[in-house]
């Protein structure tokens, strides 16, 4: 199943089902159905009802009821709060060596805030600061639950799904200190991802997943899943071990490239097995 954030037509957002092609949202279904589930994607992960939810769907027929064509709605970042975004630097060698940087001993991680989020669709806006920003498509897991110390085998049973990002960097900031990884990467507009989280089951084959970074249709970077220096199941392990993940979390996982953008520009996050990820560039306002 996929799961996202649509806009209504009256202008609200709710969260949604999408499965083949057809979108229903959580509004609609508790209208039909007279239930009445939480209609925010963190709080339908939080309490955990989503299985609750697409059994519901099943059970009143949502999708022939109330569905609505995949490309006619209005899709938004599928969650605006979430418990905190972790990003990993550096972690395909290839975009390592993009920086003349060597791949990390351990994984490189950093933190993201809220207000950096933007959906597909959104302007990313450069910096006046900067003169050189990037963009970098990257697969997201999103996590199902409140966790900590979580073994590598046990990696699939506290992630809810995957999603594909459009991590932004001012690059030529980073480049005068290390230490300016958070400013970097902390504007508004810097994180954009979407359109679906799509769960686990999804994919038959999670290594072979290819993503690639995209500015104006011309592929910029890309790679696949194995090659990623910490594979998802190590980069759960790091980011639990010693610190407890809560439930909708979002975990970044690295980039096979990154490639600058000005204003002008359209970039895409292409994931194997999404829909790509758009977001037009403009100057900051």
């Amino acid at each position: 199943m996929r799961w996202g954030t649509i806009r209504l037509e009256d202008g609200t957002p709710s969260a949604a089902l999408c499965q083949d092609g057809k979108v229903v949202s959580v509004v609609g279904l508790n209208a039909i159905s007279h239930r009445s589930f939480p209609t925010e994607l963190e709080a339908i992960i939080t309490a955990d009802v989503a299985g609750a939810i697409i059994s519901e769907a099943v059970k009143s027929d949502a999708f022939l009821r109330i569905g609505i064509e995949e490309n006619a709605v209005h899709v938004l970042a599928p969650l605006t709060k979430p418990e905190r975004i972790v990003g990993i630097g550096l972690n395909y060698g290839a975009h390592a060596h993009d920086l003349d940087e060597k791949v990390p001993e351990e994984p490189a991680t950093f933190l993201k805030p809220q207000a950096s989020i933007i959906g597909p669709g959104d302007v990313i806006r450069i910096p006046r600061v900067s003169k050189r920003t990037t963009a970098e498509a990257e697969v997201a897991l999103v996590f199902s639950r409140s966790c900590k110390d979580v073994s590598s085998d046990r990696w699939q049973q506290v992630v809810f799904g995957m999603v594909p990002v459009l991590d932004m960097t001012t690059e030529d900031i980073l480049r005068r200190n290390p230490r300016f990884l958070t400013r970097s990467k902390g504007y508004d507009s810097f994180f954009s991802f979407g359109p679906w989280i799509a769960t686990l089951d999804e994919f038959t084959r999670l290594d072979t997943i290819r993503v690639q970074t995209v500015v104006n249709g011309e592929i910029r970077a890309e790679n696949q899943v194995s090659g990623m220096t910490y594979g998802l199941a190590e980069l759960v392990e790091f980011i639990t071990t010693g610190s407890t993940i809560g439930a909708s979390a979002i975990l970044s996982t690295g980039t096979p490239g990154a490639a600058p953008i000005a204003a002008g520009d359209v970039v895409e996050a292409r994931v194997e097995g999404f829909p790509a990820l758009l977001n037009p560039v403009e100057d900051a306002l």
